[in-house]
């Protein structure tokens, strides 16, 4: 049976950690616990997160606001 597609894209992270931290991190419920664990401790809400990615995944309209924004100022 083929594994769930994620909410999001995943990409690879590497991790450096002892063999000993990886133990720990395999009994404590590996990776469904640490993302669940990232969801719960985050420190801003998650419409800030949503959309700081829409901001990097689309840097030109970023650019254009930034510009329009001093334009307003002068």
């Amino acid at each position: 049976m083929p594994r769930p597609k994620p909410p999001a894209p995943l990409k690879v992270r590497y991790v450096r950690l002892s063999d000993k931290q990886w133990m720990i991190l395999q009994q404590l419920g590996g990776l469904d616990w640490l993302r669940v664990l990232l969801e719960k401790k985050a420190p801003m809400p998650k419409q800030f997160y949503d959309k700081e990615l829409e901001r990097l995944q689309h840097p030109a309209d970023a650019v254009f606001l930034k510009r329009k924004r001093g334009e307003i100022n002068d």
